[in-house]
């Protein structure tokens, strides 16, 4: 029988579902869980949070919101979602760009009908909220400045213009005043709020501090709070990081400063989570202040009273949390930090395997890991019910987004509680790609090859090396609609997992550290020559380039390398090593590890030795740069000197700038600057392929 499914298109993207944060009731019977849908008609995206009854697999999407959190009783949920009532200011919008746009902390009865109420009034918003172990008070983050402290409600109009009109001017002292996710941050911080989740008193805020801090959670006796964060007089200029302890007393309303407990260099991610008897809080994360994010995030349990930690998973070469990279098909994934049984002995995590991310239980007793989840696809979230006999999480692959399932742990038997894209998967046929290993540049280099669907016998199609962005994660098992667009449309589309990356061992991901450029381009070489070697139907002749980010500046550095590439695109790119630290919201973080702590000042020579810039004038290639103007990881200025120099080259190239859209325009960008995008990558290739 012969398959009458049709070839995905680029417009399929604006009808794809997403499937985020699950959170299991903590009875096991019920899961929270946000569902992302775009809506073409207003150019944004729509989340709702639904209720899945386990036992039936019935759904009740019950309200519009994001980061659905159960009580402890399992009657009430707490949610984020926008005020309805907040109305911009008349003039110039404020500098600190976030500000009109931020989410407040709602709570509703756990019921398809129940009744909401808003919590929260804050014009630093409301974020990660937890609730106490007695269900009475909910912590979460907000923006604070240190001046103005809690703001509550709208800002008055003020009647004079010079205030009105100067609104939008921004005044700066910290090292890190902007940010790729939330825009211009100025001397905005983070820190811990707290409101009786009954309404039945205003927010207060709980830390008093001059940094960031964020990750509350609470002991189990519901007296502290543990946060992480780098309150050191110049933190926001270190990786290093700190889990703090904030005492909490519900009838107090003085905010209080955090107190130092535990120090690691590198947190990744920074789930906090207490042992059930309070004694400990488990973290993940590295203790290497040199090798920053090519270290691998491992397990350590701290001791409550005394701070000592100890690093209990260090004989497993793995990475723990979610690292999977390439999906342009999650939006915001959900909790990826260990979780303790109930009974203290054993934690679950999230281990990355050679592109697999998978749930694993560790022993703490034994210091095994054993796996819960098994298989070649990606969990990038999951949540424990309160007796640990069950677990919730999001999985996907190479042909599935994601769906919520549900297992229990004992017996490994998964079922599937959602599907999101049931009836677009059987409308469109997807590509499932084959993983390939190339042994040319002296490693094992494991990646995976897309080829066209229906190619005829003796049919050859170009291909597409698409470079990895990052460093510091894993080509994964995940889906990636753009991928699956090109391959429909005639293109063979491989990547491969090169040194630099999570998956293989620390020692392949920290061989790239200080030197970009290196093995990292032996090692894509070498997939792209052995996989055109093995695959008769790709055209060694007819030879793409692309990628973004990370994969921006390999892309670039091949280009100036190998001018028998018909094609290049270059996206979000980091083009200028020396002129990064300055202007990216993690440039300075990033140098610091790369160079021997050295400035761009102090080492000029490594710096442009490393940076696409200085060979600029081998690229040939028709290059096309794509960049987006509020771009504060790779600033737009990395894209525009690329450009540059290739019309002064007399290199065929275009500019495709996108306004109003940030570094994640090709996962989180407005659908309709999405489609255009891949509009143009498909003019570019069929133009110069």
């Amino acid at each position: 029988m012969s398959d009458t499914r049709r070839p995905v298109t680029v417009h399929d993207l604006l009808r794809f579902a997403m499937a985020d944060d699950p959170q299991l009731s903590p009875d096991g019977t019920k899961v929270a869980w946000v569902r992302n849908d775009m809506d073409p008609e207003h150019n944004r995206y729509r989340s709702s949070i639904v209720l899945t009854d386990v036992a039936t697999g019935r759904h009740d999407e019950v309200t519009a919101g994001t980061h659905p959190r159960w009580s402890p009783d399992g009657k009430r949920l707490a949610y984020l979602a926008p005020d309805p009532t907040q109305a911009p200011l008349s003039g110039p919008a404020a500098a600190e760009s976030f500000l009109d746009a931020m989410p407040q902390l709602w709570v509703r009865d756990a019921t398809p009908a129940g009744v909401a109420r808003q919590l929260s009034d804050l014009r630093g918003g409301a974020s990660t909220p937890v609730w106490s172990p007695d269900g009475a008070t909910l912590a979460f983050t907000t923006l604070v400045h240190p001046e103005r402290g809690l703001e509550v409600g709208a800002p008055e109009e003020d009647d004079d213009p010079y205030v009105r009109f100067n609104r939008d001017v921004l005044v700066v002292t910290r090292t890190r005043w902007k940010s790729d996710a939330l825009g211009l941050l100025g001397d905005y911080v983070r820190q811990i709020a707290a409101v009786a989740t009954d309404g039945s008193g205003p927010v207060r805020l709980v830390t008093r501090a001059p940094g960031d801090v964020t990750s509350p959670a609470w002991s189990p006796d519901g007296r502290t709070l543990a946060v992480a964060g780098n309150l050191s007089p110049n933190g926001d200029q270190e990786r290093r990081s700190a889990i703090y302890l904030v005492p909490f007393d519900a009838s107090s309303e003085d905010a209080v400063e955090p107190r130092a407990l535990f120090w690691l260099a590198e947190m990744r991610g920074t789930d906090l989570a207490w042992s059930p008897d309070g004694a400990q809080i488990a973290v993940c994360g590295h203790d290497d202040a040199p090798k920053g994010h090519y270290g691998f995030q491992k397990l350590w349990l701290v001791d409550a009273a005394s701070g000592a930690g100890t690093c209990v998973s260090a004989e497993h070469d793995v990475s723990l949390g979610d690292y999977s990279r390439n999906q342009d098909m999650r939006r915001y994934g959900g909790p990826d930090g260990p979780r303790w049984a109930p009974d203290g002995t054993s934690l679950l995590v999230l281990v990355n395997e050679r592109g697999t991310v998978n749930v694993a239980r560790f022993d703490v007793e034994r210091r095994s890991l054993e796996h819960v989840t098994r298989g070649d696809h990606s969990v990038c979230a999951f949540t424990v019910s309160a007796d640990g006999a069950r677990i919730a999480y999001v999985a996907g692959d190479h042909v599935t987004p994601g769906d919520v399932w549900t297992l229990d742990p004992a017996s490994g038997d998964p079922q599937r509680l959602s599907d999101v894209n049931a009836t677009l998967r059987d409308e469109i046929a997807l590509v499932q790609p084959e993983r390939f290993v190339a042994r040319g540049s002296g490693v094992e280099v494991e990646g995976w090859v897309m080829l066209p669907p229906r190619l005829e016998p003796g049919q050859r199609c170009p291909v597409i090396l698409y470079t990895g962005g990052g460093p510091g994660g894993m080509r994964a098992s995940v889906f990636t609609h753009e991928w699956q667009t090109y391959a429909a449309r005639g293109y063979a589309v491989i990547n491969c997992n090169a040194r630099g990356n999570y998956g293989y061992g620390e020692a392949f991901s920290d061989a790239t550290r200080g030197a970009w450029g290196d093995l990292d381009y032996q090692d894509n070489m070498a997939f792209l020559r052995e996989v055109v070697e093995a695959y008769p139907a790709i055209d060694g002749e007819r030879l793409a380039v692309a990628g973004g980010s990370y994969g921006g500046y390999m892309a670039g550095w091949i280009a100036a390398r190998h001018p028998e590439f018909k094609a290049a695109v270059v996206d979000r790119c980091l083009f200028n090593r020396y002129a990064f630290g300055g202007t990216s919201d993690i440039g300075m973080l990033l140098d610091h590890i790369e160079f021997g702590g050295k400035n761009p000042w102090e080492a000029p020579e490594d710096y442009l030795k490393w940076s696409p810039i200085s060979y600029v004038d081998g690229i040939r290639t028709p290059t096309l740069v794509v960049h987006s103007a509020l771009d504060y990881r790779c600033p737009i200025d990395q894209g525009e000197q690329l450009y540059s120099a290739l019309k002064l080259l007399g290199v065929p190239t275009e500019l495709i700038r996108f306004p109003d859209e940030t570094h994640e325009l090709s996962r989180a960008g407005r659908p309709w600057h999405r489609i255009y995008r891949l509009e143009r990558y498909l003019d570019w290739f069929e133009r110069h392929l």
